[in-house]
């Protein structure tokens, strides 16, 4: 038998001063970044919320910009885009085939945006059926890169890349 007394919370005690020590470290190196957001980022290439836009600096889209694109189809169109940053916040309209749509579930984070619209395609008499379209983009001097990729209505797309230039 052991004659050494127990402590039964010493290794507990031991544990929490080294996850304080450890917190106070991160928390002071963090202060110098900004938040602990900051310091993940920087070690890790980005968490949740650079993602989804929430603390990254934006760039501001807001403006009128248009685009030649050539659909999988073979169609052509100049299609425009009238876009509003609020925050990380994307709205405004998005031409498909030279109609305007409305932006929906917009979203701006760094130079990266990302948005939907909505059209309906009819066959013949059939039904119509919706269409998504999505748009992901990225903004670089006075231009979007973008990709749309469409999906639903009676046909299968491919993913369509083109570039958006700003308006005068």
């Amino acid at each position: 038998m052991s004659t050494k007394p127990r402590r039964p919370f010493a290794k507990i005690r031991r544990y929490t001063l080294a996850t304080i020590g450890v917190v106070a470290a991160v928390g002071g190196v963090a202060g110098n970044l900004g938040s602990i957001v900051d310091l993940w980022d920087k070690f890790f290439g980005g968490g949740k919320a650079a993602v989804e836009g929430e603390l990254a600096p934006v760039t501001d889209v807001s403006g009128t910009w248009y685009a030649e694109v050539g659909y999988d189809w073979g169609a052509k169109h100049r299609e425009e885009f009238v876009l509003e940053l609020e925050g990380n916040e994307l709205r405004g309209t998005a031409s498909f085939l030279g109609v305007r749509r409305g932006v929906l579930e917009g979203r701006m984070s760094g130079d990266r945006l990302s948005f939907v619209t909505r059209t309906l395609e009819t066959l013949g008499n059939g039904p119509s059926r919706e269409v998504e379209h999505r748009y992901v983009g990225r903004v670089s001097g006075s231009e979007i890169r973008f990709s749309l990729q469409s999906t639903g209505g009676y046909s299968e797309h491919v993913p369509v890349e083109f570039v958006a230039r700003r308006g005068p």
